[in-house]
């Protein structure tokens, strides 16, 4: 197999496993805003807005796929491997925004008790079900992320992972919340923010040392 056809191979599998992950994460921000809203927890919402910006990065990995794996020309001498790290860059950022307005409004509700939301049981099962849909996307994806050598592909990966990690805390915030421990439910919140902020924090300032050759 040569180079071109490395690169047509690499482009095809990054982008089913876009498609594949961008299905999945849509289904679960649906699913997760609308039972955290029904269901009364603000950690379940929380965690909806992290399938939301996971199905932002599927889209990136879909476009960046499309142009990163593109054979050097006049004007890129050296391929377009960097419009990946380019991307990555992004997908970081996208991470970080929502984490830091989950933390802003948690914390208000935590000052501010009367504010606290009281989750129903469903959200638990809602839980349950994201981790098991997250893990399996997380191994699908590393698992050609190897295969291509796509570390934009691995972190997307990790952000799967990083949602299923964040599920299992909303079923910790939750389940205590029914015990009768209210604030738990946006303690969690900030545990699933804090989680995405640092992922995204990791991320980015990693492949702002790859453009510069650090």
């Amino acid at each position: 197999m040569d180079a071109q056809q490395l690169a047509q191979a690499r482009d095809q599998a990054m982008r089913k496993t876009s498609v594949v992950g961008a299905i999945v994460n849509l289904a679960l921000t649906i699913v997760k805003i609308i039972f955290g809203v029904v269901g009364q927890s603000h950690a379940l919402i929380a965690d909806g807005m992290h399938s939301l910006a996971d199905l932002s990065t599927d889209l990136m990995v879909w476009f960046a796929a499309k142009y990163s794996n593109q054979p050097a020309d006049k004007e890129h001498p050296y391929g377009h491997a960097r419009i990946e790290t380019a991307f990555t860059v992004g997908l970081g950022i996208l991470l970080i925004l929502p984490a830091i307005g989950i933390i802003c409004d948690s914390g208000q509700r935590l000052i501010n008790p009367d504010t606290l939301l009281q989750p129903t049981p469903i959200v638990l099962l809602i839980a349950v079900i994201s981790i098991l849909a997250n893990e399996a996307l997380y191994q699908y994806t590393v698992r050609v992320a190897y295969k291509v050598k796509s570390n934009l592909l691995k972190a997307n990966a990790w952000h799967h992972r990083s949602d299923a990690s964040s599920s299992i805390v909303v079923l910790v915030g939750v389940a205590g919340s029914l015990m009768g421990m209210p604030y738990l439910d946006a303690l969690a919140a900030l545990g699933v923010a804090f989680m995405i902020g640092k992922i995204g924090w990791d991320q980015t300032w990693h492949a702002i040392r790859e453009l510069i050759d650090t």
